[in-house]
């Protein structure tokens, strides 16, 4: 990760000269994995983001203001009677490790001072928020970690807190220790860029590679091979870097992706070996804000998304599952008729069969040879009750039948739906969308309907101008599909959609078009659809005239005719490069 340790110290650095001696008039909770703290200091409030998502664990200064819960979370109003009016008098980095105590003065109910210390573990799936006492007694976790979770290490009120424990060299708690006096012969076969995030505490694999290319080597070279004087190369160029860092020479920057300037990746020390694409910031904190406020919302969008992909998945499995068994036994009703068969040979010689027989051989009366046929009998049932339950056999998988013949194709519809359903949910990028996909399963009696309906923003399809400057309409889900194709789009405009897989709708406005509009707007259709990490997608397209929908039919499934079909390469175009309206 690019937030590694010595991010991690340069964010301490900043939050010292800003936050020390501040007091913390509020505490926020928006997320279930983010603490905002309010603190007052020299006349300006300063928002302190505290993040302990799994995925993108950081601590900076914010500028955003996010929307609160209506009633605050259990550890805000924690936080709040514990750290709330408190003075911060230290903030502390763990060595170089992704650890940071807010060392803050509280008072009791007497007025007398309690310190107590909020720590941050920035750890991927461990990081946390843990409150302790001054003599590290944990006195809450925004995260509780009991034995039954963790063996090594439990986070729970009363026990003692330590950090964790590794066997890295770190520079900030042991001193200086060159590369070349850290390595031994048990590491020859590491890859030289990892060397240095394996046995340097805060370092990373970004580092480890522009110290790799600092000294002329290829960051994949084994240890094994490496020559004294190359070692002598990498201490050079390790020393530098280690000057920089603790002489505070930040060069806080997003690397970019020079194909489509997509952000790549970040430091606060200047990166070299990733080229010259960059966007350079003031404050670590600023450089922070705009490279998570991306990730950030997409990890509140796969948080929520997460669990009504479940319930509509288990919707799916359970329906894939009754079709597979409804079409067994469909297959198996085709044989019904073999049941009238024996009940009719069994009413014609009911007069033959004993009392206790187990089969019969008789004249099959349907065969035009007359052939014998042996028929199994119940030999605890009366002749007459054997040829009642053929009959009845034949009745009930008749009747079966008829069923299955109007419920398979209803269950595969279903089924159909459903993955329209799930594929709408792979596209989401606003919280609005997320709330359109809740209705339309509360809609569909998948979830129940909330007590309180929240607003939100109702979000709008996609829509980008083609490179001859067209308009293309792209819909995020099924309701969206609905009112694109059936209301927006006029009856000349042009309708793609990726053949017989769950896929948007899009439309392309009919008005002086060429060959490439209908290229990009295919794309658009292949693109954002169950197909579009394939290579190949085959891509119908007509004109929305064309486009109808039955009075039954499900949110966003449609009929067309009159149509032709494209293939699209996939690797042709490149997402990125298309022009976007907001």
């Amino acid at each position: 990760m690019s937030y590694d340790g010595i991010v991690t110290h340069f964010v301490v650095d900043e939050l010292k000269e800003k936050l020390i001696g501040g007091k913390i008039n509020k505490i926020n909770q928006p997320d279930r994995n983010e603490i905002h703290l309010t603190v007052y200091h020299n006349r300006k409030n300063y928002r302190l983001l505290l993040g302990v998502s799994s995925s993108i664990p950081r601590v900076y200064l914010s500028s955003e203001s996010r929307k609160n819960p209506l009633t605050a979370p259990n550890f805000c109003m924690f936080l709040r009677k514990q750290i709330q009016s408190g003075i911060i008098e230290d903030i502390e980095q763990d060595g170089f490790d992704r650890v940071i105590a807010f060392r803050i003065k509280t008072f009791n109910e007497l007025g007398l001072p309690v310190n107590k210390k909020l720590i941050i573990e920035l750890m991927g799936k461990h990081s946390n928020l843990i409150l302790v006492k001054e003599d590290h007694t944990i006195i809450d976790a925004l995260k509780r970690i009991s034995k039954d979770i963790s063996r090594v290490r439990q986070i729970i009120p009363g026990l003692s807190y330590s950090t964790i424990k590794d066997d890295k060299w770190d520079l900030e708690k042991q001193g200086y220790k060159n590369p070349s006096e850290l390595y031994n012969e048990e590491m020859d076969d590491e890859k030289l860029f990892q060397f240095f995030y394996r046995h340097y505490t805060g370092f990373s694999p970004i580092l480890g590679r522009e110290l790799s290319n600092l000294a002329n080597l290829a960051p994949s070279t084994r240890l094994h091979y490496i020559e004294q004087e190359e070692w002598e190369r990498i201490d050079k160029e390790f020393y530098k870097l280690y000057e920089r860092i603790i002489q505070r020479d930040i060069d806080p920057q997003i690397i970019l992706d020079p194909e489509d300037e997509s952000f790549k990746e970040f430091h606060g020390l200047d990166i070299r070996y990733l080229g010259n694409e960059k966007i350079r910031f003031d404050t670590i904190s600023e450089m922070l804000e705009e490279y998570y406020k991306k990730s950030a919302v997409d990890d509140r969008i796969s948080q929520k998304v997460s669990s009504l992909r479940k319930i509509v998945q288990r919707k799916y499995n359970r329906d894939l599952n009754k079709l597979a068994t409804m079409e067994n036994e469909l297959i198996e009703s085709k044989d019904r008729e073999q049941y009238k068969i024996f009940g009719d040979l069994l009413s014609a010689n009911n007069h033959r069969i004993e009392k206790g027989t187990k089969s019969i051989e008789v004249e099959n009366f349907y065969d035009p040879n007359l052939g014998k046929i042996t028929i199994p009998l119940d030999h605890k049932k009366s002749p007459r009750e054997n040829t009642q339950h053929y009959y009845k056999m034949y009745s009930k998988m008749k009747n079966r039948h008829k069923l299955l013949e109007v419920q398979i194709p209803k269950t595969r519809e279903e089924l159909k739906y459903i993955s329209q359903l799930l594929d709408s949910m792979n596209h989401i990028t606003e919280v609005g969308e997320i709330e359109e996909i809740r209705e339309e399963m509360i809609d569909y009696g998948l979830i129940k309907k909330r007590k309180k309906k929240e607003r939100f923003e109702k979000s709008k399809p996609y829509h980008f101008i083609s490179s001859n400057g067209q308009d293309i309409y792209v819909g995020k889900n099924n309701r969206q599909n609905d009112i694109l194709t059936l209301k927006t789009a006029n009856r000349e405009d042009y309708f793609f959609h990726a053949k017989d897989i769950p896929g948007s709708h899009v439309i392309l406005r009919n008005n002086e078009l060429n060959e490439e509009d209908f290229k990009e707007a295919a794309f658009l259709a292949a693109y954002y659809s169950s197909a579009g990490s394939e290579k190949f997608v085959d891509v119908d397209f007509t004109q929305k005239k064309n486009v109808k929908k039955s009075r039954s039919a499900k949110p966003g499934m449609v009929y067309y005719d009159h149509f032709e079909t494209v293939t699209v390469s996939i690797k042709e175009f490149n997402i990125n490069t298309f022009k976007k309206t907001k």
